[in-house]
Formats: structure tokens, sequence, C-alpha cells
């Protein structure tokens, strides 16, 4: 399953969404909880059950990719954000859904993986690492529990990433709108399990009109829309060439929030940022190389076929006549003499 220009343009377009969805959950974040702000993005979804009323799969397939996909990997996310995990580490270590999601489907879904596509992801992933580092400093000394339960979240993703592509769900928009709403009881009990009961209650019921608004945002943008394009490209291509499209994630967040919350770019920034579209690039230099030469070639076919049908006689004929001359006796041996 080949990637077209199309496809790549959509990847990079969803992974731009996400990335104002971030800017947006960073103003969020101010006024509600990262737990309740997740629980909202879904629920505002519900309106959407009035032009999507039946679900297209069995509802056991939502709700067992959405537990995944969802419900866990919010959960140990929450569990590693609160041992601990400072934010620059916890922002590389989520990145390793990438990898895990690859690797759930070459395995599970037996999808192809080429060295090229390989080496374009590890020089990626090593500029999300430098990035990391510019943006947030020091990453050691961090609770082993919390990097663990990041990773068992980044796992999570991978797997619900692999089931849904298995189950085929995402090519529609009525699957994006079932997958959010299977998941709403889930990811209520989130805040109850992280936060506790007393403070969970207190910021269900002390709401901000501003995270509620963002809320809105987050769910309608990021949760349906750019995961219904990206789930619907994830039917078309193999993991590996849509996926290092996501670590382009953290090189929008920077430059929208240079634009817009006034943050410093550092030189350090761009060049990791660099690093990490030079992996992006690697990754789909492969198929970019078979283009061009495929287009190469249709043009000196086409300008071979427009010719009349004389010259192409004369010009077979004079190639015939050439490489008769250069395989006689006479001109091997005055070479030879040469």
């Amino acid at each position: 399953m080949s990637m077209s220009l199309k496809d790549t343009f959509i990847a990079i377009f969803v992974t731009f969404l996400w990335a104002t969805s971030l800017i947006v959950q960073k103003i969020a974040l101010g006024h509600i909880s990262i737990y309740i702000l997740s629980f909202l993005r879904l629920v505002s979804v519900v309106p959407l059950l009035l032009l999507y009323s039946k679900p297209i799969h069995p509802i056991s397939r939502y709700f067992l990719a959405g537990l995944f996909w969802n419900a866990l990997n919010w959960l140990f996310l929450g569990f590693g954000l609160k041992a601990g995990v400072g934010a620059g580490l916890s922002s590389f270590l989520i990145q390793t859904n990438i990898l895990f999601g690859v690797l759930f489907c070459s395995f599970i879904l037996r999808e192809k993986v080429t060295p090229i596509e390989v080496a374009g992801m590890t020089i990626a992933f090593f500029g999300a690492y430098l990035l990391t580092q510019a943006r947030y400093g020091n990453t050691s000394d961090m609770p082993f529990l919390g990097i663990a339960s990041i990773l068992i979240s980044a796992v999570c993703w991978g797997i619900g990433f692999t089931l849904l592509k298995k189950f085929k769900i995402g090519a529609g928009m009525a699957d994006n709108v079932w997958l959010s709403i299977i998941s709403i009881p889930s990811l209520m009990t989130i805040p109850f399990i992280i936060e506790g009961p007393q403070e969970a209650i207190y910021n269900f019921t002390h709401l901000s009109y501003i995270g509620v608004l963002c809320s809105i945002y987050v769910g309608l943008v990021s949760t349906v829309w750019a995961g219904y394009l990206w789930l619907s490209l994830a039917q078309r291509v193999t993991s590996l060439k849509q996926t290092p499209f996501m670590l382009l994630l953290p090189v929008f967040t920077c430059l929208l929030s240079a634009l817009l919350l006034d943050e410093t770019l550092t030189f350090s920034q761009i060049t990791a940022g660099a690093v990490i579209l030079m992996g992006v690039f690697i990754t789909r230099f492969q198929l970019l190389f078979k283009k061009f030469h495929l287009i190469k070639f249709l043009k000196k076919d086409a300008s071979q076929a427009a010719l009349p049908k004389e010259a192409q006689k004369i010009n077979k004929n004079t190639n015939n006549s050439i490489s008769k001359i250069e395989r006689s006796p006479f001109v091997k041996k005055t070479y030879k003499k040469a």
C-alpha cells in the first residue's frame, strides 16, 4: 500500500490540527483538569449522534479498540504524570507510541518494513529527543514507575491503533463518533481514579467556560475531524508510512507556541526540528525517488510516441546501425590498437 502525495498532505495536515489542539489544551489547563478535559472532549461529540445514529461495526469492536486507544492510554499516562515524570521526558516517551504502533502492525498485520523507513524513523526520533532536551532541559532523575506507566500508555496506544486497522474502524465519520461515544464511561472514571473522588467531584462542579469551550474545540477538531482523516488514512497505507508524520507534532507545536503564545524559539529547537524533518523526509525518500524515476521514464516514452512513424523508424534504424558498427571486427581491432 503506497502513500500518494495527497495522503502525504493529509498526514501533515492532521499533525497540524493536533498541534493546534495542543495549544488549545495548554490554554485550557489553566482553567480545567487535563482528565476532565479528556472526558469533555468526547462528550462534545454526543450531538453528532443525530447525524450518525447507527454504528457501522459491532459495538464490541468499538469498545475493545476504544479501551486501549482512549481509556487505558490516558489512564497510564495520568499515572506517569502524577508519579512526577517531567514534561521533557514525558513528551519524548509519549512519542514511543509510534514505535509500538509500527511494531504491532508489523507482527499482527504483517506489514512490510524497509531499511530506509527504519533509518528515517531513527533519525526523526533522535531529532525528537534533541527537541525535548532543547525545550525542557535535563530529563534525568525521574521515577521508574512513572516512566514505566507512560511506556505502558504508549503500548496501549499501539495496540489500539493496530486494532482499529485490523477491524477497519475509522474509514467513515460514523466510526469516529461511535469510537468516542463508547469511550465516554471509561474516561469519566479516570479523574476519580487518578485525582480521587473529592477532587474529581469538585472539578466537575466548578467547570470554567473557557475550559468547556476548549474541550469542544479539541473534541470536534482533534478527536472527530483529525481522527477521521488519520484513521481513514490508516486503512489505505501501512503504519510505517503514516506514523512518522506524528513526529512533526512537536515541531508544529513549537512554531505555533512561538507565534500565538509568544514563546521563544531557540536555535537548538530549530536544529532539532530540522533533524526531525530530515528523518521524516528519508522515510518518504524511497517512494519519491521511484515516482521521479517513473515520471522521467514516462516522459521519455511519451516523447518517442509523439514522433511520426517515419521518424521513429529512422531513429530505430540509426540506433541499429550504430550498434552494428560498434560490434564490427574492424572497429574492435581499431579500439584494440588505440
